[in-house]
C-alpha cells in the first residue's frame, strides 16, 4: 500500500474513532445521567463548588458573580472536547476583555486505560492537559484548568456530561447548559448577555 494509501486509511479510522467517541458521549449523557443534567434549571442558581486550578490557586464559583463564566467539562480523552478548543480559544480571546471568565474543569478521561489512580495522578495529567490537547488540537488551551476531586463531584452536580457546556450569567444564574460544546453556541449565548 502507498504511503498516501496508508495516510487515508489512518485518517479515516481517526475520524472514524471520533465519530465513535461523538456517539458515545452523545449516548452516554443522554441515557446514563439525564435526571441530574435535567434537574438544572436555566435562570437557577448555578451549583456552586471550589475547585483549585494548575496553580494551586483556588476558585469558587460563586466568587465569579459579576462576571459572565463560561464553564466547559473536557478531558483528553473527550474527542468532543478536543474538537472544540480551537473555536473556544477563539472566543476566549475576543470575551476575556468583557467580563468573561472562561473554566475547564478536567474530569475523568473517556478512555479508560488514562485514568488516574489518585490525586496527584489526576492533577499531573491534568497539568499534561494542555500539551496533549495542543498535540491534537494544533493550539493549547487558554482556558483555566480547575481539577475536579476523585469523586467527581463538580462533574456529578452538573450532569456527567463528559464534553458539557454551561454558562453562569453575572448574577450566577445559569443562562445555558449543553450536552456538548459548541463554541457557535456559546458566542451566541454570550452576545445576548453582553
Amino acid at each position: 500500500m502507498s504511503v498516501v494509501g496508508k495516510s487515508k486509511m489512518r485518517k479515516h479510522r481517526l475520524i472514524s474513532g471520533w465519530g465513535l467517541g461523538v456517539l458515545l458521549v452523545v449516548f452516554s449523557s443522554t441515557s446514563a445521567f439525564p435526571k441530574e443534567f435535567e434537574s438544572l434549571q436555566i435562570e437557577a442558581a448555578a451549583p456552586d463548588f471550589t475547585l483549585k486550578d494548575l496553580a494551586d490557586k483556588e476558585y469558587r464559583l460563586s466568587d465569579l458573580k459579576g462576571e459572565i463564566v463560561v464553564l466547559q467539562f473536557g478531558s483528553s480523552t473527550t474527542m468532543p472536547f478536543i474538537e472544540q478548543i480551537k473555536p473556544i480559544i477563539g472566543l476566549t480571546k475576543k470575551y476575556r476583555r468583557k467580563g468573561v471568565t472562561f473554566l475547564t474543569v478536567y474530569t475523568a478521561e473517556q478512555d479508560f486505560g488514562w485514568q488516574a489512580d489518585d490525586y496527584f495522578s489526576k492533577y499531573e495529567r491534568a497539568k499534561g492537559l494542555r500539551f496533549q490537547v495542543g498535540a491534537q488540537s494544533g493550539q493549547r488551551m487558554t482556558a483555566k484548568v480547575l481539577v475536579d476531586d476523585m469523586e467527581q463531584t463538580v462533574y456529578k452536580t452538573y450532569g456527567s456530561v463528559p464534553a458539557g457546556v454551561f454558562i453562569v450569567d453575572k448574577d450566577g444564574n445559569l443562562a445555558f447548559k449543553a450536552k456538548v460544546v459548541d463554541a457557535a453556541d456559546v458566542e451566541k449565548v454570550l452576545e445576548t448577555l453582553m
